[in-house]
């Protein structure tokens, strides 16, 4: 009776939070598990086949949506936490709404986004078959502590467990996973590309061995830490991949070939490149067939701020969720690659969600847009530390006179909006995307249509 009226309380609660137009992802399930704290094993319990965990620093929201449409390509049915709510509230609520008010509804498969911290309790509710970590960059240092710290609760929550772990071989944080945990790993990878550097100034994390301490070297840098690496002490270098990516185009549309199949995608950036590919890694791994993973990759149209792409009055508009420096340094890269005339929006809040401390803006090389025949003509700034982030863009010798204030959200989209320019990129941190994204989509019902992921991609080949 209790877990009836668990389901019964957290549907009301999630039906009153939208009918007020909030997104009631995680309250709900933070509800539930007050009235029945066993709610979330109970459900799970209900899932007939594998449930699948996403996790890692940039990257696990799109990946796991990327995954979820080749279940759905496939017929099955699943629990996604679809709205990217990973924290054990958020994963809960996703199996309520996906369950009837007895909470006996069987599914085929669940597929869980879980926060990096929230790993180990997660583990101790539900049983996983795969965990797939998409890498692991500095992050809310504030709320995670130190790097090692991070990757220690995941290695500490997995071993023992019976558990396939899916890894980037191009992460030298992870190649002591098979070592320290016994588990069996699988491993992705990229082969050279036309795309890489001999050094990189942005490599911030595994500059040193996890076995011996020694300090690596690099053959190549993908990017950031991403790369050919080795230790010329204890021999450790990248685990030999079981799927590896050749040939990779960027045209801006991403191209590539995952052991002779044939990947295509309307996304833009080498880290969306990482993404596909782990995603169509773990969709390998359990057998699902190459045709359902091409065509669930090629129609797959970005969400919730994941170059989530708008037409406002005939100006393409794209809103990129950035936060932290890698995330950042990647999406400036992207931006820096595309020819069209473009102005940048950029919302920087220090919530707790965000993380309090923004010091890491100092890590972002705005050095990209050095170039002035690619760079944006305008930068507006808002959010809460709006002006820390103007400072930071001024630091990059980037022209003052360009650089702009605002202290509202909506104000500063419809100037980025409103001045000369083919596109308009909205960069925002985390709590302000939901704001920012709800602006957008009004502009767009009153002054345009969305785009179709045909012209969205017809729209990414026409700016290369």
């Amino acid at each position: 009776m209790r877990k009836i009226l668990a389901i019964f309380v957290a549907k009301l609660a999630l039906w009153a939070s939208r009918l007020l137009g909030y997104g009631g992802t995680d309250f709900p399930g933070r509800l539930a598990r007050k009235i029945y704290p066993a709610i979330l094993s109970d459900l799970a319990a209900n899932i007939d086949e594998e449930i699948f965990i996403v996790t890692g620093t940039n990257g696990k929201t799109t990946t796991t949506n990327m995954i979820a449409a080749m279940i759905k390509e496939e017929g099955y049915t699943y629990v996604h936490n679809a709205a990217g709510a990973n924290m054990m509230g958020g994963i809960t609520t996703s199996f309520i709404e996906a369950t009837n008010l007895m909470g006996t509804r069987h599914f085929d498969y669940a597929l869980l986004e879980a926060d990096e911290a929230n790993v180990p309790l997660l583990i101790k509710e539900i049983s996983p078959r795969v965990v797939l970590i998409t890498n692991f960059f500095a992050d809310q240092l504030d709320r995670f502590g130190e790097l090692d710290h991070t990757i220690n609760l995941i290695k500490d929550a997995v071993r023992g467990q019976d558990i396939e772990l899916v890894l980037n071989a191009d992460d030298p944080l992870v190649s002591h996973f098979q070592n320290e945990t016994g588990l069996h790993c699988w491993y992705y990878g990229f082969d050279q590309t036309d795309y890489d550097s001999p050094s990189s100034t942005h490599n911030r994390e595994g500059q040193f061995c996890v076995f011996c301490g020694h300090k690596l070297r690099y053959e190549r840098y993908h990017y950031a830490q991403l790369g050919k690496y080795y230790c010329p002490e204890c021999g450790n270098s990248n685990p030999r991949a079981n799927f590896i990516a050749k040939n990779l185009r960027m045209s801006p549309a991403i191209q590539f070939e995952v052991n002779d199949m044939e990947i295509y995608s309307p996304y833009q950036g080498f880290y969306n490149a990482y993404n596909i590919l782990a995603a169509v890694s773990l969709a390998k791994l359990v057998g699902m067939r190459d045709e359902a993973v091409q065509k669930a990759i090629a129609k797959y149209e970005p969400r919730a701020g994941r170059m989530e792409i708008f037409n406002i009055d005939s100006k393409k508009t794209i809103l990129v969720l950035v936060k932290n420096a890698t995330g950042f340094n990647q999406t400036l890269q992207m931006l820096s690659q595309d020819p069209a005339s473009k102005n940048l929006f950029i919302a920087l809040n220090d919530n707790a969600a965000d993380g309090r401390d923004i010091s890491w803006i100092w890590d972002v090389d705005f050095a990209f847009l050095a170039d002035k025949h690619s760079r944006p003509q305008h930068y507006i700034c808002s959010g809460q530390r709006s002006g820390d982030m103007a400072l930071r863009i001024k630091y990059d010798g980037l022209p003052v006179d360009h650089i702009h204030i605002s202290a509202s959200l909506k104000d500063g989209i419809l100037e980025t909006l409103s001045l000369p320019g083919e596109t308009a990129y909205i960069l925002s941190s985390y709590t302000a995307l939901f704001a920012c994204r709800n602006i957008l989509l009004k502009l767009q019902k009153q002054y345009g249509s969305p785009l179709t992921a045909e012209q969205q991609d017809q729209s990414m080949l026409t700016s290369s």
